[in-house]
Formats: C-alpha cells, structure tokens, sequence
C-alpha cells in the first residue's frame, strides 16, 4: 500500500493536566506557550498541517470526543477529522523532542514501512511517534475507544502497527522526558538553561 501526500502534526493536549495543576499547553517554554512551541518544531519536522488534539480554539484543533480514553481517545478524534495517511504525533509536555528528532522518526517510518511495520518510535517510549493510518486502523481507532474491544492504550495500537523502533541512548531518552507534575516541569525549565 502506497501512502502519498503531506505529513499531519499531532500534538496530543487533551489531557485534563490534574498532576500539573493548570494547563499544560499554556505553559510558558522559551517565550511561548507549549502549544505554540509543538506546532513550530512538527512544521520544522515536515509537517503540512497541525492538528491540535484538545480544546484549544485559538489554534487547528480537534476536541475529544471521549476525553476518558486518554491519547488513544485523541487519535480516534482526530482520525475522524483528517484524510492525511502520514502522521507525526508528539505530547504537549515532551518540549525537548527538536526538529531533528522528529525527522528521525519519519525517515524511521519510510525505512519501517518496506517491512510492513506501520509505526516509528524510539526504543521502548509510545512518543513521539510516526505513523501510517488507513481506513482499517481508523475504523480500529473508533472502536477501541467506543467500543468493549479492549484496547485503549497506545501499546494495542502500535503493536498493531508493527513496530520500528530507533535506537534510544540516555540523551534520546532524557529528551523526551515529559512533565506530568509541577516538580517535573521545574526540572525541565532548569534543563533548558543548562
């Protein structure tokens, strides 16, 4: 199966931030918001579109339709709004993941697809990610999170992907440290002036 056409960004942001306090998109990383700062790094990527998945009006966005199902519940929303076949998805709170290494992850997911692997990450973390969606996984994305199937989490999906993992090193996986907590979010803002 070919896959044509512009890669779509996702910045997953539809979480309800309850171990942060306040919302997480609206944090302030170098000189703007977090969300601001995820659609310019997916663009630098190679992304044609940016698609926020949360309730965000101010930018492209696409609200949950079933906020209890977490990320999965995001890609099943967006799924329902966007035609393109290539996605590159990040979490708003992952502000060290650059340009560079989202690059990585589509040419990862080139290299991946020639073995019928549908879906690109580094080592052992869900994101970010690169993806190919068709018409089978959307309709798998709908019913995972509407249905009794079972599969709710991001694992299920990309183990149906099939799974072309990079390398990770400590520098990779320090970089894509997210920050769930207040005291997380702290560490990271000291990281960022080192």
């Amino acid at each position: 199966m070919e896959h044509h056409g512009e890669c779509l960004g996702v910045v997953l942001a539809g979480g309800q931030s309850s171990r942060m306090g306040s919302d997480k998109g609206r944090l302030r990383w170098r000189g703007q918001s977090l969300v601001s700062d995820a659609l310019q790094r997916l663009k630098l990527a190679g992304c044609g579109r940016v698609l926020v998945s949360g309730d965000y009006p101010d930018f492209a966005h696409v609200c949950d339709v079933n906020s209890e199902r977490g990320p999965l519940g995001g890609l099943a929303s967006v799924a329902g709004h966007a035609t393109e076949s290539r996605w590159l998805v990040i979490a708003i709170d992952q502000p060290l993941v650059d340009a560079s290494m989202l690059r990585r992850l589509l040419e990862g997911l080139s290299l991946g697809s020639t073995q019928g692997r549908m879906v690109c990450r580094f080592g052992e973390e869900q994101l970010p990610m690169a993806l190919l969606i068709d018409a089978t996984t959307r309709a798998w994305l709908h019913e995972a999170v509407n249905g009794d199937s079972g599969h709710r989490s991001l694992s299920a999906l990309q183990e149906r992907l099939r799974i072309h993992a990079l390398p990770s090193d400590a520098n990779t996986r320090a970089a894509l440290r997210g920050a769930n907590t207040p005291q997380e979010w702290h560490a990271l803002l000291e990281r960022q002036t080192r």
